[in-house]
């Protein structure tokens, strides 16, 4: 008998190595579709982050830019920029609005010009006294009468003052001045303004005063 192996028995023998090879191609192809997986993954948890701070950057943008309603109108109801009868800064706010101080309009709504001249505030031992001063320039074609009335204070007293009215011609221009005794450690909140047109009845305006220093403490 020869020693040399049939071709049949040369096939079974080679059949280990071709199982073996089989098995390595499906194993790497696991790997490989689990390094895929994997890949995906940490694509998936580093971009979800850069989207999100994006949109939060880009809807900054947008409300820097065009403010709260997107349109520009500055977040006014109706488109004025936060309310207000319009012309001033900041708002549309008119002077009684942030509280009228020295050369401020006392009335802004009316024809004539009645601007705050002096607003002194003096610490006493017995009362504080608040004395204002106001230029009145009557730009309208009648007599003008102005007086000061009681003043509020910032805690609601309201304490009537020392004030005489004043008529002011037409073109002419005058001041007016009014003096009130605060209970000590009382502050002015607003002061109340008297006004008539010739013979018409006087109309009252409620004034917001800023905050006046407190001398003589």
């Amino acid at each position: 008998m020869s020693d040399h192996p049939t071709t049949d028995d040369a096939e079974t023998e080679s059949d280990p190595a071709t199982a073996r090879t089989g098995d390595g191609s499906a194993a790497d192809a696991e790997a490989h579709r689990r390094r895929t997986i994997i890949r995906l993954l940490v694509g998936l948890g580093v971009g979800i982050p850069i989207l999100v701070e994006l949109a939060t950057f880009v809807g900054l943008v947008e409300q820097s830019l065009f403010g709260d309603d997107g349109d520009g109108s500055g977040g006014g109801a109706d488109g004025s920029g936060g309310g207000g009868d319009g012309g001033q800064p900041g708002g549309d706010r008119t002077p009684s609005d942030v509280g009228v101080g020295v050369d401020d309009e006392l009335l802004p709504g009316t024809p004539q010009r009645e601007t705050l001249s002096v607003a002194s505030f003096r610490a006493g031992d017995d009362s504080w006294v608040l004395t204002l001063v106001a230029s009145v320039e009557n730009t309208g074609p009648e007599p003008y009468t102005i007086v000061f009335g009681p003043v509020t204070t910032e805690n609601d007293r309201r304490v009537e003052g020392s004030s005489r009215p004043v008529t002011v011609a037409s073109g002419e221009t005058a001041q007016v001045t009014g003096t009130w005794q605060l209970p000590p450690g009382s502050r002015p909140g607003s002061v109340e303004l008297r006004t008539a047109v010739d013979d018409a009845e006087p109309t009252a305006h409620e004034v917001e005063l800023a905050r006046i220093p407190v001398e003589g403490r």
